[in-house]
Formats: C-alpha cells, sequence, structure tokens
C-alpha cells in the first residue's frame, strides 16, 4: 500500500476510518500506524482504486463517485441500475426458453406415437444448399 490516503482530509479520513482526528494526524506524523484494513480502506476512497481480484484496472473518482471501467468510460449508480435488470431478464428468458424446449419434446414424441399409430408418413423438409 501507499500513502495515497493522506490525499484526504484529516476530518474525512478519521469520519471514515472511525477514530479521532487527533490519531489521523498521529499516522501522518508516523507516530502511530494505521491498520492493513483502514489503509486499504483509505487508499481505495483517496487513490479510487479497486484493489480485488478481477477489478484490475477499475477506478472510483473520489471527486464524483464516478466508477470508470479500463476502457475509459465511467459510470454513476444510477446508469448501472440496468445491469441487474437485464440479469433478471436473462434469468426469466432461459427459464422460458427450457420450458418451451420441454414442451416441443413433448409434442414430438406426441407427434411421432400418431404417426407410428396411423401409419401416416411426414414429407422430409428439403434442405437448402447454398
Amino acid at each position: 500500500m501507499g500513502d495515497s490516503w493522506v490525499q484526504l482530509r484529516p476530518d474525512d479520513a478519521a469520519r471514515l476510518a472511525g477514530v479521532s482526528v487527533k490519531t489521523v494526524y498521529h499516522w501522518i506524523n508516523g507516530t502511530k500506524t494505521p491498520s492493513p484494513q483502514v489503509q486499504q480502506l483509505m487508499e481505495i476512497r483517496a487513490g479510487g482504486l479497486f484493489p480485488w481480484q478481477g477489478w484490475e484496472g477499475w477506478r472510483m473518482l473520489p471527486e464524483t463517485g464516478r466508477m470508470v471501467a479500463p476502457n475509459g468510460y465511467s459510470f454513476m449508480p444510477g446508469e448501472l441500475a440496468w445491469w441487474s435488470l437485464e440479469k433478471a431478464l436473462r434469468a426469466e428468458l432461459q427459464r422460458e426458453n427450457a420450458a418451451l424446449r420441454v414442451q416441443v419434446q413433448t409434442l414430438r414424441a406426441q407427434i411421432q406415437e400418431q404417426a407410428a399409430n396411423n401409419l401416416l408418413t411426414f414429407p422430409k423438409a428439403k434442405k437448402n444448399r447454398a
């Protein structure tokens, strides 16, 4: 961890870490050291970087709260709400697709059974040749 958290104002760092402003000044002067968890939290807040696996290249702009993707596109929370909606819609479509597959299999079996009982034949579909 670097010291980018020192870019925070002491009162902001104290509020974020849940400590007194006096403790923050001890950290700044080097007489005390914040815990690794507190230091990481302040690094994220001050530097805007996400230290977790899978979030490489993503960052947060502390001034605006915008999340920035590795490709440079940035988003506000409201602009990301559609992701959860898209995920829910995809799950619903997958359930409907699975139900329709079962229905198609059932109908095919019924057609085959009727064809066998009635000795009906169906013309084979012609294949398109390119």
